[in-house]
């Protein structure tokens, strides 16, 4: 029987979306850092989009695969955190978050209409297929961490404390790329020129830093779910 009561409280909250965005600039990150290392130049990155050095080619595929190993590397991470802390009796809240921020559900609704990275690297391999099985690959590769979140719940009230914990701090993310690519879509494109680290213009260093700030605050101004006693259900 589940023992965690997920809060759902405003700093807790805040404190998810700002790991869900540094997990997406992290993704898209690896994406950039991976193509800089086979490429043998870093491309153009911003908040939420890369492009390739002009010299990549056909190296390609291992840059758009790299992103989502890292996400669903989090994610298992996350179900290891969430296990060890229900065993131990520490606080999953981390485990959580890995787990969340990562956007399992996203992730499987974008590849079922087959978009996203896995949808793009199967059709490599089955154009007829692709869709599917990158959805299929999609939901083997999250569901785990998911039903262990779920489990790990208090049954009451479970269902809408997981689709709640799920999917409200993916909200203010939706905007994001839209938003990006009004800002940066000149960069990207290699028509404009930005100073920049590493392909990373300062303006998008300067963001993930402030949300980082955000996330400290958060964490602070939550309550302490002391490993002791705190994450358990009384």
């Amino acid at each position: 029987m589940g023992t965690y009561r997920f809060p759902l409280d405003t700093r807790s909250l805040i404190a998810l979306v700002a790991v869900a965005w540094l997990a997406s600039f992290a993704h898209e990150f690896t994406h950039h850092a991976t193509g800089a290392w086979l490429c043998g130049a870093p491309g153009r990155m911003s908040l939420s989009l890369f492009a390739l050095d002009a010299a990549c080619g056909e190296r390609w595929p291992w840059t758009t695969a790299a992103g989502p190993a890292l996400s669903y590397a989090l994610m298992w991470i996350g179900m290891a955190w969430v296990v060890r802390a229900q065993r131990l009796g520490g606080d999953p809240w981390w485990g959580f978050a890995l787990v969340i921020a990562n956007k399992p559900f996203l992730r499987l609704l974008t590849a079922a209409m087959g978009g996203g990275d896995e949808g793009v690297l199967w059709d490599l391999l089955s154009p007829d297929m692709g869709r599917w099985i990158a959805t299929i690959s999609v939901l083997a590769l999250s569901l785990p961490p998911m039903v262990v979140c779920w489990r790990a719940l208090v049954p009451r009230n479970r269902g809408r404390v997981f689709a709640a914990a799920f999917l409200l701090p993916m909200v203010p993310l939706l905007p994001v790329p839209f938003v990006d690519r009004a800002l940066y879509g000149a960069w990207i494109d290699g028509q404009a020129t930005l100073p920049a680290l590493f392909g990373v213009p300062w303006s998008t260093w300067a963001t993930e830093a402030a949300i980082v700030a955000l996330l400290v605050l958060a964490l602070h101004a939550m309550p302490r779910r002391a490993a002791a006693q705190g994450a358990v259900a009384r």
